[in-house]
C-alpha cells in the first residue's frame, strides 16, 4: 500500500496549535538534565491523550519514559529529548541579550521542539497504525539529559532499544539536512588536585601549589595536540583556581577535559595520555592528583538505508516554509551574531561536502534563512560535535534529521537560538521535521523488505565490533554523578 503523504501531513497539522502550545510551555521550564520534571509531563500527557501507553521511571531515570501504542513488530521508535541548558535565559523574540533571569537555564539547544516534535510523529504513526490495522508498535522514547548527562546511554544499557527496528529522530538546526556524516566521540576528564597552603612571600619554600598543577598540564595538553591524529580535539577549562588571593600558595585546584575524537577509543586513548601528564605535573609540583574518567559519548554507527527514506520523505515534504516577517526578524538577529559566523558555516560545508559545497555556498550565502535542502551524500567526516543518539546507534539503526527553525549562522547553546525558539520559524521547523519522521516510519510499515534492508547493514555494520559503554560503572548506579 503507498503511504497516504497528505493524509499524515493533515493529522499533524490538525494539532498544530496543541503541539505549539506544549513546546511554549517546556521552554519557559527551562528544565536542565535530569530535572526535567514538568517537560516530561507535558509530554506524557499528551502521549496519554493519544491512547500511549505509559511506563515512566524508564532505566531507573525520574525524568525518562517510554510511550507505546499498538502491539507486536516491527517497533518504530522515535527519540524525543527535552532539556535546557544552564544560564541561557533570554527573553523570546529579542534580538538584544536580556535575561528573563540572570544566570538561569535556557533552551539554548531548541529540545522544546525537539521533542515535542518527535512526539507530533510518533502521534500521527500512531493513528495511521490504527486507521489501517497495521500490525506493529510506535514507541517513542523520552530521553533526558541529552546535554552531558548522557540519558540515552542508561536507557541504552537497561535493554530498552534492543527490540526496536529502528530510532528516528531529528534536531533543529539552521539547515534542512539529513545527518548522513559521523560524530564525534567524546571522553571527560576531572582533574583535581591537591597541595599544600602557605603565605607565598614567607613561607613559599613550604608550600605545594596545585594552581601550578593545572597550568603545567595545560601546557603538556597543548603540547600533545602535535602529537595526536588529527581528528582528536582536546579543550579544557580550569573550573576551580583555588581561590583569588595571589599572595597564597593554592592547596587545591581542578580542571575539567572534553577529549573528541572520530571513535570512542581513540578518544579514550588521549584521556589515557592527558592522565599521564596530569600525573607528570603533580610530580613536578610535588602536589597530589586524582583524575576522575567521567563518562563521554560513542561515535555514531550510520545506516545508510534509513538515511535514503528519510531524505525522500524530506524531498516530499519541502524545507521548512517562511514569511516576510521572519526574514527580517533573522536578518536582525544575524547582526548580533560573531564576526565571520557566515564564513564558518561554508568552511563547514567545505568540510563535509567537499565538491558538492561549491554548488550549495552561492545558493546560501547572504541569506538570513537556509531555505534549500542539502543533497543527500555519505559524508565519511565526523561533525564537530557529540550526542548520546550516537549510543543508540549501536543497538538499532538510527536517523536524524535536520529542519531550519532559526536564523543561518546561530551560534549553538546561544542566548540568540533561546530568543528564536517562539518564533514561528521555529515552530515552522517543528511541523516540517514532524511529518518527515512520520511518513518515514510510515513507509517502513508499510515496506518490510526496506526493514530486512536496513537491518541487514546494521548486522553488518555491527559485524566484529561491541558497544563499549563510555560510562563507568559508578556512573551507571547513579545518574546524578554525570556532569551535566
Amino acid at each position: 500500500m503507498k503511504v497516504d503523504k497528505d493524509e499524515i501531513i493533515g493529522w499533524i497539522e490538525e494539532a498544530r496549535a496543541e503541539y505549539i502550545d506544549t513546546s511554549c510551555h517546556i521552554w519557559d521550564y527551562a528544565e536542565t538534565c535530569f530535572q526535567e520534571r514538568q517537560s516530561a509531563q507535558a509530554l506524557i500527557a499528551l502521549l496519554e491523550k493519544s491512547g500511549f501507553r505509559i511506563q515512566r521511571n524508564a532505566a531507573g531515570l525520574e525524568t525518562a519514559f517510554v510511550a507505546e501504542f499498538g502491539a507486536g513488530g516491527p517497533v518504530i521508535g522515535f527519540l524525543g529529548e527535552y532539556d535546557a541548558l544552564p544560564a541561557l535565559s533570554q527573553k523570546a523574540g529579542e534580538v538584544r541579550h536580556i535575561p528573563i533571569q540572570e544566570g538561569a537555564p535556557g533552551h539554548g539547544c531548541c529540545h522544546h521542539i525537539l521533542g515535542t516534535g518527535a512526539l507530533a510523529a510518533a502521534v500521527a504513526l500512531s493513528r495511521y497504525l490504527q486507521k489501517y490495522g497495521l500490525k506493529g508498535t510506535v514507541r517513542y522514547y523520552g530521553c533526558p539529559a541529552e546535554e552531558g548527562g548522557a540519558g540515552k546511554i542508561y536507557m541504552a544499557k537497561a535493554g530498552l532499544f534492543d527490540d526496536a527496528a529502528c530510532a528516528i529522530t531529528w534536531h533543529p538546526c539552521d539547515d534542512n539536512n539529513v545527518w548522513s556524516m559521523n560524530f564525534m566521540a567524546i571522553q571527560n576528564l576531572r582533574i583535581r588536585f591537591h597541595g599544600i597552603a602557605a603565605h607565598s612571600a614567607s613561607q613559599g619554600h613550604l608550600g605545594r601549589n596545585a594552581l601550578e598543577a593545572t597550568e603545567l598540564t595545560g601546557v603538556g595538553s597543548n603540547y600533545l595536540r602535535g602529537h595526536v591524529e588529527r581528528d582528536v580535539c582536546i579543550n579544557y577549562a580550569v573550573t576551580n583556581a583555588g581561590g583569588p588571593a595571589p599572595n597564597v600558595i593554592q592547596d587545591y585546584a581542578e580542571m575539567v577535559y572534553n577529549i573528541r575524537a572520530y571513535t570512542h577509543k581513540k578518544a579514550v586513548a588521549a584521556a589515557r595520555w592527558v592522565e599521564e601528564i596530569a600525573q607528570g605535573a603533580a610530580m613536578m609540583s610535588r602536589t597530589r592528583v586524582e583524575v576522575l574518567y567521567e563518562g563521554g559519548l560513542s561515535e555514531l554507527v550510520p545506516n545508510r538505508t534509513l538515511e535514503r527514506i528519510a531524505f525522500e520523505k524530506f524531498q516530499q515534504v519541502g524545507v521548512t516554509p517562511y514569511t516576510q516577517e521572519d526574514m527580517d526578524f533573522c536578518a536582525e538577529i544575524h547582526k548580533t551574531f560573531p564576526a565571520g559566523a557566515e564564513d564558518s558555516t561554508c568552511n563547514n560545508l567545505e568540510y563535509l561536502y567537499g565538491k558538492v559545497a561549491q554548488e550549495l555556498i552561492p545558493q546560501i550565502r547572504g541569506k538570513a534563512i537556509n531555505d534549500i535542502l542539502y543533497p543527500y551524500t555519505e559524508i565519511p567526516h565526523a561533525k564537530y560535535g557529540s550526542t548520546d543518539v550516537c549510543d543508540v546507534s549501536w543497538f538499532t539503526p538510527t536517523v536524524q534529521v535536520t529542519t531550519a527553525c532559526y536564523a543561518k549562522d546561530t551560534p549553538g547553546h546561544s542566548w540568540q537560538q533561546v530568543a528564536q525558539g517562539k518564533r514561528p520559524l521555529c515552530f515552522n521547523g517543528m511541523m516540517t521535521a514532524a511529518k518527515i519522521m512520520a511518513l518515514t516510519g510510515a513507509q517502513l510499515l508499510e515496506d518490510p523488505q526496506a526493514i530486512a534492508d536496513m537491518r541487514r547493514e546494521f548486522d553488518q555494520a555491527m559485524a566484529g565490533r561491541s558497544y563499549e559503554c563510555p560510562l563507568t560503572e559508578e556512573m551507571l548506579r547513579d545518574p546524578g554523578q554525570s556532569d551535566c
